[in-house]
């Protein structure tokens, strides 16, 4: 495939455009601000809790993906999932669980993920830069849409993007070659003129398998194309 042919770039998060090992311990700190006024509890005890809670999550996430196949439900579990790792913190920190731990969880994550700053140095500009070329810009990522949605609107860059892909649009988790078809698929985009951009060589294998051309960076789809 030319390079000029590349109309529609697919965009990772996690490693692509943010950095997750600077991520981590602002989620920490960010959570003891966001439920000490409205659940008790101090903000160390916080982020200890959410140490022990979101290791054992994702645990039971690559569990379940192991045995969940390529679709079935990723929403609705995910909610659920986001409700329990809720729990499970407010057991460890000593306080009652909300009502309605579900969306008190989404809540918070919202919230949180809008006020962290773990972007990749030249992530934004490499997407400014390739929307200004008229590339269309999804992402395409394991996190979840509405999990995905804070990140880049913190990062100033949501605009560019149309569809944020996310396991949930299209019902397929991301391990394995049916979720780039089903991307594909979904936003109606012919392989020859695709490109992704995943930190993950497996992914990048995942997507070659499908027809699309892949890419480790975003600077690199950006020199690529100039």
């Amino acid at each position: 495939m030319a390079l000029s042919e590349i109309r529609v770039v697919f965009v990772d998060d996690g490693g692509v455009l943010n950095d997750n090992h600077a991520r981590a311990p602002q989620w920490r700190r960010l959570l003891g601000e966001y439920f000490v006024p409205r659940l008790g509890g101090t903000q160390e005890a916080w982020a200890r809790a959410n140490l022990g809670a979101f290791e054992r999550s994702w645990a039971r996430f690559v569990a379940h993906v192991a045995s969940a196949g390529e679709s079935g439900g990723v929403d609705r579990w995910t909610r659920c999932e986001r409700a329990r790792w809720l729990i499970d913190m407010c057991e460890q920190v000593g306080v009652a669980a909300p009502d309605d731990p579900e969306s008190s969880a989404i809540a918070a994550a919202g919230w949180v993920s809008e006020r962290v700053r773990s972007a990749i140095p030249g992530a934004a500009d490499a997407v400014r830069a390739l929307a200004a070329r008229g590339v269309v810009l999804h992402t395409a990522s394991g996190g979840l849409s509405w999990e995905l949605d804070p990140y880049l609107r913190a990062m100033g860059i949501r605009e560019h993007f149309d569809r944020l892909y996310g396991p949930d649009l299209v019902d397929r988790y991301k391990n394995g070659r049916h979720y780039h078809a089903a991307i594909l698929a979904d936003s109606r985009t012919d392989p020859a003129h695709a490109a992704v951009v995943d930190d993950s060589a497996e992914a990048r294998a995942w997507a070659n398998s499908v027809g699309m051309r892949t890419f480790s960076s975003l600077p690199e789809v950006v020199a690529a194309l100039a």
